[in-house]
């Protein structure tokens, strides 16, 4: 999660989020100000864009317990469809703003993977 840090700053950068999830400048805008023109070329963003980004960080944090790398974390975040959520991608419930939701998803599955490693260390 550093490395989306602006050196330096308390900011994310969101051209290092752009890099490390492969999406479009205007993608980015788009789910942080969807109802109005959101500019990247601020280093730092807008306000709205720094609360989208902040969210995105807290639901990739949350995923980086469930997976073994940074790769790994992002294809899932990408690419990775979700029953519960009628077969949408995390990254479509973080652009429609439901990261409560995915977090609270998350947090199941981190429990659920906790309890099954205890599960197995107690039968083992």
């Amino acid at each position: 999660m550093d490395s989306l840090r602006v050196p330096g700053s308390t900011h994310i950068s969101p051209k290092r989020v752009i890099a490390a999830l492969g999406i479009r400048a205007k993608d980015l805008s788009a789910i942080s100000n969807p109802h109005g023109k959101a500019t990247i070329r601020n280093p730092h963003g807008s306000a709205k864009l720094q609360l989208a980004l902040r969210n995105l960080v807290r639901i990739l944090s949350a995923a980086k317990a469930n997976h073994e790398n940074a790769e790994q974390m992002l294809y899932w975040f990408m690419n990775y469809p979700i029953p519960q959520f009628y077969y949408r991608t995390p990254f479509e419930l973080y652009a429609d703003a439901r990261t409560e939701e995915l977090l609270s998803l998350l947090s199941i599955g981190a429990h659920q993977q906790a309890a099954g490693e205890v599960v197995g260390t107690r039968r083992g």
